[in-house]
């Protein structure tokens, strides 16, 4: 059920949600490699923070010179005190993008110190866990950016879903007169196709073309080889119909403000 609705949330939500989620993966395994490292093991998960298992290793090698458990509490505590900045990252991220832009700076700090003790030590064990690290951050970036858009979405107001078009165009704004039939001797694709009340709604490309199509009639277009961001805008029958293609690549279908169609494009 949560695979299923991670898929149909857009690419930006999708990417955020991701980001979290693997914030929150790093953190519990890192408590687990402190434990591992309090109890004086060397084998530990690649998927956590350095620094804090470096120090919890410390920590219980100082315990085991010197016999003083002060030692080995002071280790954890540290451990588990690089860890609260990040965990107050994953909780208020949720809200606010500039957390997770915290998160990541920190793990950018960890990974150069990761790397710092690998050029020092020349050991090949160190790749796998620069691998991870360059991945967390990756992911991280692809959060922080796709942040703004998804959670502008998660905020959006919810609008009332009208199922059914009605005659409304007496007294409000007239309707778009339909330009006419779409090119059909044109090669074309359909990017986008949806049916609502008693209309089907196409967004339409050809070469240098793009088209909004209702019940088969064409009623807007825009034009250009390269595509950029545009809204293509209608009104059928009172409602106004908005086919949207945002610098993300995502394209959308609106009727009266509300998104009832999207699909992430690829090209």
């Amino acid at each position: 059920m949560r695979r299923e609705n991670l898929m149909q949330m857009s690419l930006p939500r999708r990417r955020y949600a991701s980001a979290r989620s693997s914030l929150l993966t790093m953190m519990l395994f890192t408590v687990v490699n402190i434990v591992m490292g309090a109890l004086g093991s060397y084998t530990y998960f690649v998927f956590s923070d350095y620094a804090a298992y470096m120090l919890a290793l410390f920590g219980r090698e100082f315990y085991d010179l010197r016999g003083e458990v002060i030692y080995l509490a002071l280790g954890i505590g540290l451990a588990l005190v690089i860890l609260v900045p990040y965990l107050l990252s994953w909780v208020l991220s949720k809200k606010r993008r500039g957390w997770l832009i915290v998160a990541f700076v920190l793990f950018l700090i960890d990974t150069i110190m990761l790397v710092v003790d690998a050029i020092g030590y020349m050991e090949v064990g160190y790749l796998l866990d620069i691998a991870f690290h360059i991945w967390l951050l990756v992911s991280l970036f692809l959060g922080i950016r796709a942040g703004k858009e998804a959670l502008a979405e998660e905020t959006a107001p919810a609008v009332t879903k009208k199922t059914e078009f009605y005659d409304a165009s007496i007294g409000q704004l007239p309707d778009t007169s339909a330009l006419g039939m779409p090119q059909e001797e044109r090669k074309y694709r359909v990017l986008l196709e949806t049916v609502y009340g008693s209309r089907t709604i196409q967004v339409r490309r050809s070469y240098g073309l793009t088209e909004l199509v209702v019940d088969g009639r064409l009623y807007g277009k825009w034009e250009g080889v390269l595509e950029q961001s545009y809204d293509i805008t209608a009104r059928v029958d009172g409602h106004e119909i908005v086919t949207r293609f945002l610098p993300t690549g995502k394209q959308t279908i609106e009727v009266d403000g509300e998104v009832i169609a999207k699909k992430q494009r690829l090209i």
